[in-house]
Formats: structure tokens, sequence, C-alpha cells
């Protein structure tokens, strides 16, 4: 099971090719096809901070490696679809039992005021976690270039 894990991942990273439009920098970019925590992707352009002039660019991404180029390795979107998973049977799991809890009683300001806390605390923990997997996979790329 192990192995076939190792394979599947494998099969989803492809490595392409680009230039920086601004300081001309030429690298190899090996991106996960099913998307990316720390770039943003439009067609065949990816808008990422350039690994070199460290400013945010549009990349055209061309298919194939170039040999002799630094190969720079994006971050998944992985551990972010995960964390959003585990964010919202989170909130679920407190609906419900909010629900139950409060389901006796004639008033239902508990369940209100319970909603209202879960549903705040659950839209910053998807901001937070959107601020941090996208500030990470921006420094996962720039860390490559040393």
């Amino acid at each position: 099971m192990i192995m076939a894990n190792k394979i599947r991942d494998h099969r989803s990273w492809v490595t392409s090719h680009t230039e920086c439009p601004n300081c001309h920098y030429k690298f190899n970019f090996r991106h996960s096809k099913w998307g990316s925590a720390s770039a943003v992707r439009v067609g065949p352009n990816w808008t990422f901070i350039c690994p070199h002039c460290r400013i945010k660019q549009s990349f055209l991404i061309k298919k194939g490696e170039e040999d002799g180029l630094p190969l720079i390795i994006d971050q998944s979107l992985s551990p972010f679809l995960l964390g959003t998973l585990f964010g919202t049977i989170t909130f679920f799991i407190v609906m419900i039992a909010l629900y139950f809890g409060t389901s006796g009683n004639e008033s239902s300001v508990v369940f209100i005021y319970g909603f209202v806390i879960s549903l705040i605390v659950y839209v910053v923990y998807m901001i937070y976690l959107g601020f941090v997997s996208r500030s990470s996979g921006r420094t996962y790329i720039m860390s490559q270039v040393q």
C-alpha cells in the first residue's frame, strides 16, 4: 500500500520549465497537476513569486524539463485541502452536538450563541489556514534556489 501511494504521488508531479519575465531567470518547475498552495494557475500561466528576483510574476509554464536549469519544487495543495476538510468536519460535529444538546430546551439562545461562536471560529480558522499555507508555499519555492 505504501508503494502504491508513492507511485500515485510520483505521477501527480510534473516538471516543466519557465523564465521570469522580469529578471529572465530560467528554471525547471516541478508542480502537482492537482493544484498548488504557492501558485495560482490560469491556463498555461502560473502566478507566483520568482525565486531569483523575489517579485510576484505571471510565468508561462512550458512542457518538459530543460537540462542544466535549477529545479524549483512547488508545494502541493493537499495539506490545505486536508486542513479544510478537518475544519469543516469539526464545525459540523459541533453543530450536531449543539443541536442535540439544546433540543430539550424551550429557548434556543444557547444554540444561536453556540452557532455564531462556532461560525466565527470556523471562518477565522479557514482564513488562517489560507494565509499560512500560501505564505509557507511561497517560502518553500524561494528556499529551493540556494
